[in-house]
């Protein structure tokens, strides 16, 4: 039985795209701050918003959505979930700072205090890193869901996220006027290239690790590559949003043309974006329809 909805899966893929933009727009600035400027700004821009719009369908999806900001009134150390709504709080301020920050005027007047802006870079790094581990951290901890009960889960998901934060980029920076991207471009496809690779790898591992584990997990695999989730899993994640855009950034990487295909970057990004969003449906569904183990 589906007991956490769409809305929930909804909410796991918008808060990775949020982490994963922020990360990225972290990483190109310390790389290089002008060269890459539109992968720094177009991340900053995006990442405030995905997880609000996450954030609106997680508390219509709670019993009593009236009630959501209780969660803000308290602090238990010992629960995961408390520990991942402040996490949230924290991230979705941080993001707006953030956005502000790289914004054309200096409206926080922030820009030439290096030490303030650092302290904002380093706060914005380790909690988009928090949001981008923290589902998989969340599934992992629960012990009678065999299929969400592995190590590999927080890693697999932390990939997925930072992939979908640098689709949303190049989709967002495809859409805008033809101009000189060589530079971004190849950031982009070596980072499509170095994550899609390192993704198939842990989505292999995961699904060895299951089939090599107990019984229950071995029947909760069934599920996702011969049951009633496989079309999903092979066909939306594993092809669409693993194998094409793998095999696009491999193209632009390896072809000797100077000026890349917006065209196919563009598929490559869509198609990443909703992999995303099916990889964390299927593993959402899949650990829900397998039988609990009652301890």
């Amino acid at each position: 039985m589906i007991y956490w909805s769409s809305l929930i899966t909804f909410y796991l893929f918008s808060a990775g795209v949020s982490a994963g933009a922020m990360l990225l727009s972290i990483a190109a600035d310390l790389i290089n701050p002008v060269k890459y400027k539109k992968i720094v700004t177009t991340g900053a821009y995006i990442a405030p918003f995905p997880i609000m719009a996450g954030m609106i369908m997680l508390i219509f999806d709670l019993e009593r959505p009236g009630l959501f900001w209780l969660l803000l009134t308290t602090f238990k150390y010992k629960s995961i979930m408390s520990i991942g709504a402040w996490i949230i709080t924290f991230f979705s301020a941080v993001s707006i700072i953030y956005f502000i920050l790289n914004l054309q005027k200096d409206y926080l007047k922030l820009k030439t205090k290096t030490t303030a802006v650092n302290a904002i870079k380093l706060a914005g790094l380790i909690l988009c890193t928090s949001v981008a581990l923290y589902t998989g951290l969340l599934l992992s901890t629960l012990t009678a869901r065999p299929f969400w009960n592995t190590p590999i889960t927080p890693v697999l998901l932390f990939i997925s996220a930072v992939i979908d934060g640098l689709a949303a980029i190049s989709l967002v920076l495809c859409l805008k006027p033809d101009e000189d991207k060589r530079d971004i471009n190849t950031f982009i496809h070596t980072g499509d290239f170095v994550l899609l690779y390192l993704l198939l790898l842990c989505t292999v591992i995961f699904l060895i690790g299951l089939g090599k584990s107990t019984q229950s997990a071995a029947s909760a695999l069934g599920i996702v590559t011969s049951g009633q989730l496989s079309v999903l899993f092979w066909f939306g994640f594993v092809a669409v949003g693993v194998v094409i855009p793998f095999v696009a950034a491999a193209y632009q990487l390896c072809t000797k043309m100077r000026v890349h295909s917006p065209w196919l970057n563009f598929i490559s990004a869509l198609f990443a974006l909703i992999g995303g969003y099916i990889v964390r449906s299927v593993i959402v569904d899949a650990g829900q329809l397998t039988q609990a183990i009652l301890f």
